[in-house]
């Protein structure tokens, strides 16, 4: 008697609110999977927080995506769009459903909806030790476009910090500036960087679902930079903050102002209560990395950023800092 397996329906939908456990639970299965297999570290990740996913969910409704079999939630995926800038991230499948073709599915599902958004920029961000994953990326369409830096800073300090700013300059909150004033800014110096890149719709929704703070830099009362700063759990029981943008206009005192708008960012993470500060950026920008280490920050990774579409441009008018890792 000849004996016939079942093959598995992969069907793929908008995320919703009651999917939430299932996508923190694939989530932990398959980072603590990955850690396992590829790094040989046997512990258990912690989960996604659910804040970070009501938080992407309502940003991109139709971008935050599962797979379900036999009524199951398998794997997901998140979409995040900058304007016409679009990425996606993480990629996550439960260890039992892999090597099934639901990760390549995920995949092409957000293909397709960051191609329907009208992004002409489309890519992610991945672990260059992981070759299975930059294998079937390759295989896709994706190619290698950059490296990235993850830095780290310890912020424990017994005593509050003073920030210094340059002669001439100020820092300000996105209530101080106030909103239509700071998204308008932040439009400007997003193009600066990139016509096709917006970051305000990112700020937006990290402001209305209390993410942390936006800081902006101003001489002589014009926004010349600003700062998106995590202190929120993205995952259950992190302490870490991290500066997730940071667009500066490329003055002749850049590493003056940089340095003014990181330490602003670091005092505000410290009032939080936050223990690290990751920030994570293109390897083309020297000035940052200097500026980071100097300021006692140490290299703890690298990723890979993979284009599947467009290019992205290396304006020379902002330092621009944007972290592709979902």
């Amino acid at each position: 008697m000849r004996l016939f397996s079942r093959k598995m329906v992969i069907q793929l939908r908008p995320m919703c609110v009651d999917d939430i456990d299932d996508v923190r639970t694939v989530g932990q299965s398959a980072w603590s999977d990955l850690y396992s297999k590829e790094f040989h570290q046997t512990f258990q990740v912690p989960k996604r927080s659910a804040h970070n996913v009501a938080f992407y969910m309502d940003k991109e409704p139709d971008g935050c995506i599962v797979a379900e079999a036999d009524g199951h939630v398998i794997g997901d995926v998140f979409c995040h769009v900058w304007g016409k800038v679009g990425w996606f991230g993480p990629v996550e499948v439960l260890p039992n459903n892999q090597n099934a073709g639901v990760g390549k599915k995920l995949i092409s599902g957000a293909l397709s909806y960051l191609e329907n958004r009208g992004c002409s920029v489309i890519g992610l961000e991945t672990m260059p030790e992981t070759l299975k994953n930059i294998t079937l990326y390759s295989s896709l369409g994706f190619h290698p476009d950059r490296v990235t830096y993850l830095m780290e800073k310890s912020l424990y300090t017994s005593r509050r910090q003073t920030v210094y700013t340059p002669q001439g300059t100020s820092i300000l909150t996105y209530d101080d500036l106030g909103e239509e004033t700071a998204l308008s800014a932040i439009s400007k110096l997003s193009a600066l960087s990139m016509p096709e890149l917006d970051y305000s719709n990112e700020v937006r929704y990290s402001m209305k679902h209390k993410t942390g703070e936006t800081l902006f830099f101003l001489r002589n009362g014009e926004p010349e930079g600003f700062a998106l700063v995590y202190t929120y759990n993205t995952s259950d029981g992190s302490n870490n903050s991290s500066i997730r943008l940071m667009t500066l206009r490329n003055s002749g005192s850049v590493e003056a102002d940089a340095s003014s708008l990181i330490s602003a960012a670091e005092e505000f993470a410290r009032e939080n209560e936050r223990e690290r500060m990751n920030i994570r950026f293109y390897t083309g920008n020297y000035s940052v990395f200097n500026i980071l280490r100097s300021s006692s920050y140490v290299l703890r990774g690298t990723n890979i950023r993979m284009l599947y579409k467009g290019k992205i441009q290396s304006g020379n008018n902002v330092v621009d800092i944007n972290s592709w890792a979902g």
